[in-house]
Order: C-alpha cells, then structure tokens, then sequence
C-alpha cells in the first residue's frame, strides 16, 4: 500500500488489480501523486497499467499537461511517454486528379451530406416524430464533430415539488389534499441526456460536477434552491476532441424541500415574501429532525457528505441536553458548532422558566457567524415549528405563509397539516400591541422574554435580501 498524505489518497491491491482510494472510497481522480509518482485513476479508481491513456484537462489536476502518456506495469506515469495533443488536418489532393473523379468525388460527398442531415434530423426528432431542435435548446446541444450529445433545452422551466403540490401552489387544489396523496412533496431535477456511449462528459452545476453515465439518460440532482435561474456547463470529450456547452433552466417557485437520506421533515425555510416586499433568502437556515437517532433510532444522517453542500456552521439542537450525557459530536461534523437548548413548544413561550432559553436561542440566531444553520428537534415539528413561526413573524413573513410553512410538517406527520396546534401559540401572542400578528410577535419577545430589539434587527439583516 502506498500513501499519498496531501490528497488522503493511497495505492491499494486487490484481487490483482490497482485501485486508487480517498477517504477509504475508490476514486475516479484522473491524475494523483502517490509517493512522488503520477498515476491515473479512471472509472471505480482502477489505475490505468501497462497503455497509454489521453489526458484530458480536467483529469489532469494541475499535474500534467493535457496530451497522451504511457503508464508502467504498476500503473506509473512514465514522463518521457508525453504526446502533444494534435489535430488532424485536410491534406491538399495532390495534382493529377481527373476532372471526372473530381465531379464523381463531389456528387459522393453532396450524398453523404444530405445522409449527414437525415440522420441528424432523425436523431433530434421527439416522441411524436417531430423535430425537437429549437433555436433555444439547439445552444445546448450539438451533435457530429462534437459527441454527439444531446442536452435539455435551454430555458425550460421545472418544478421541484410533486404534481400534487404544485397543484396547491397553482390554487386548483388544498394543502390537505396534497397531503392525503401520501406521496413525497420533493422532486429532484432531472437533466437529461443522450451521448456516446464511447464518449465521456462531465456536468457542472452550483459549483459541484458529476460525470455523466452514458448508459443513463437521467441525472437526478436534489437541493436545489427554488424560484432562480441555474447556468451548467458540460464538457463532452472523445477521440475526436473536446468541446464545453453551457445551459440554463428556471425552477418554479415553491418551498424549498431538501433531501437528506435518513433525515425527515427537511425544508429551506426561507423564499418567503415579507410584508414589506423583501424576500427570506434560501439557504441560510434548515430546519428539520433529529440526525443522530437518539430519540428516533431511525432519523439517522446516513451519510454526512450529503450535507456538505450546505456548509453548515451551527448545528441548533432544541432537545433538551438530558438525551445524551457524553461529549457530543455533530454529525454534520467535528467543525460544525452544536448546542443543546431545552426549548419550549406553542403555550409554554408563555411560561417564565423558558423565557432564558427563548433569549438564549434569539442571541444564536442573531450572531452572523453561526450561518448556514441546521435547526432541528426530534421531528422537525413542535419545537422546530413553534421557533420558525416566531422567527418568521419577526421577518415579516405574512401570516397565512406563516401558518403554511408549520403545515408542511404534514407530509411527513399528516396530523400536523390542519395547523390547529398553533392555536394556543396565536392566540397568547395577539393579546400583545401591534397591527398585525407580526408586531405582536416582535412586541412579546421584546417586552415578555426580553429579547434585545438590536438582535432582532441583526436576525433581518441575516436573513432577508
């Protein structure tokens, strides 16, 4: 085994063959440095042995030049090997040629023009026989000297919640409906493709790259943020060369569901319109269940790295400290900030032993460092939501969105959607001064809890654009 210390990287043998791990996983790195020596890891991190390999840039990392080498037995780059990448060019026909095969190699090549075209034609038709190619979806795609490869078309709109949901959005349907279809609100999207199978791509979108597999025709991509605009490139490369595309597509706007396998009741809780016509931004504050399974063995964050995109800060636990007695550790990371907070759920705001924890919990939420927050209890959905309903009405978020945010707890527990555990909550809270539900909010933690106005200012700053 050798090891490679700055990539966390090592040279492992199994069954005869060469891999390449990282992290302890099998790896398609392109070019590594192990121990001083170049190798190429390629698809499941097997190592290229005893050929030549053509490097493209984006596998070289910064280590090689783009071009063709030899790889030793043991799969070492061999240095002297390079081959600068060249392209082929049209020899001049020699002089001689009759003016007959002069003509007969024209009308050839007008024929196999118009084949060309056909075929293209017919590659690009849609399932009901008609062309699918648009001035819009054609600066996506492109076929022949380039792949060929197909990609979605350019501008497309998508949703990322179900049909039955979208329903609710588009007003022909009731959230309670939505929810007695008992199927998940979240939609991943969806890139589709279609390439060479001796081709390789390689998408990137929102800063991350996957590589696309040719025999699929689907990506699926989960947690992205709703009601904005996504700009992608995918570079395309084979034996005829490379070539980069770059597309684009809307997502409609919904609530921001977020996937976190083992996780339940996950959401963006921001997208909100405020009173005032700002806008809650995505992306600062996830609220959701437990990750650590020990209330719940079965909420359990199965794979960190999932949660990685998100770059987490502050892991805000509302459980009481009583449900672990060790020292604890996030599970979104050793680096992520975790705090318990015994914090109170609908009437008991209203009770003076929660005062300090309310304040405690408004004093994290107005520290700019603390950003982007995961804030959770056991289901997402008491604690979580009594603080989400407070902290929205301090944002300005409108009532009715107020209650339809603590209702979406519905599609994981139905009995939440109806929303009537609120009431006690609304009802203390509107015997306080104010227009609107809003000012009451801000008017009891400020005046009851004692929660400074500096900080709720602080919490508007962080959170709405």
């Amino acid at each position: 085994m050798k090891t490679n210390e700055a990539h966390k990287g090592e040279i492992v043998e199994e069954d005869g063959y060469l891999y390449y791990y990282q992290d302890g996983v099998p790896t398609h790195a392109g070019v590594v440095q192990v121990d001083g020596k170049l190798y190429y890891a390629g698809r499941e991190g097997e190592l290229v042995c005893g050929h030549h390999k053509a490097v493209h840039t984006d596998r070289a990392n910064g280590l090689v030049k783009r071009g063709t080498y030899e790889f030793d037995e043991d799969g070492v780059l061999i240095e002297a090997s390079y081959q600068k990448p060249v392209r082929a060019k049209s020899k001049r026909r020699k002089k001689g040629v009759s003016k007959r095969a002069w003509k007969v190699l024209c009308a050839a090549l007008a024929i196999l023009v118009v084949l060309a075209i056909g075929l293209a034609l017919y590659l690009t038709q849609d399932r009901t026989g008609t062309s699918a190619q648009t001035p819009e979806s054609a600066a996506a795609q492109t076929t022949g000297d380039a792949g060929p490869i197909e990609l979605p078309p350019v501008g497309e709109t998508v949703w990322l919640v179900s049909p039955s949901l979208q329903a609710v959005y588009d007003g022909t349907a009731t959230l309670q409906g939505a929810v007695s279809h008992s199927d998940s609100p979240i939609e991943p999207y969806r890139f589709r493709y279609s390439m060479a199978a001796e081709d390789r791509a390689v998408l990137t979108l929102a800063g991350q790259s996957w590589e696309l597999d040719p025999q699929a025709s689907v990506l699926e991509i989960y947690n992205l943020e709703t009601g904005r605009r996504y700009d992608y490139t995918v570079t395309v490369s084979g034996d005829w060369g490379s070539r980069t595309l770059d597309g684009s597509f809307e997502v409609a706007e919904s609530n921001r569901f977020v996937r976190l396998d083992g996780v339940v009741n996950t959401r963006d809780v921001g997208g909100y319109e405020t009173l005032n016509g700002k806008r809650v931004r995505q992306g600062v504050l996830i609220r959701g269940g437990e990750l650590d399974g020990l209330v719940e063995p079965s909420y359990f964050l199965e794979d960190p790295a999932q949660a990685e995109p998100f770059h987490f800060r502050y892991d805000c636990d509302l459980r009481s400290g009583s449900v672990f007695t060790g020292v604890y550790a996030s599970r979104l990371g050793e680096d992520v900030t975790h705090k318990f907070f015994t914090a109170p759920q609908y009437g008991q705001v209203f009770q003076a032993e929660y005062f300090a924890a309310l304040r405690d919990l408004f004093a994290e939420l107005a520290d700019a460092n603390h950003y982007p927050m995961y804030l959770h209890c056991t289901y997402g959905a008491d604690r979580t939501g009594t603080l989400v309903f407070l902290l929205q009405g301090i944002l300005g978020v409108p009532e009715e969105q107020m209650r339809f945010e603590y209702c979406l707890s519905g599609f994981t527990f139905p009995l939440y959607v109806s929303g009537e555990n609120l009431n006690v909550l609304i009802n203390g809270v509107s015997a306080y001064p104010g227009d609107t539900l809003n000012e009451k909010i801000e008017a009891f933690l400020t005046q009851t809890v004692g929660v400074p106005a500096e900080q709720l200012d602080s919490i508007r700053a962080i959170f709405l654009e």
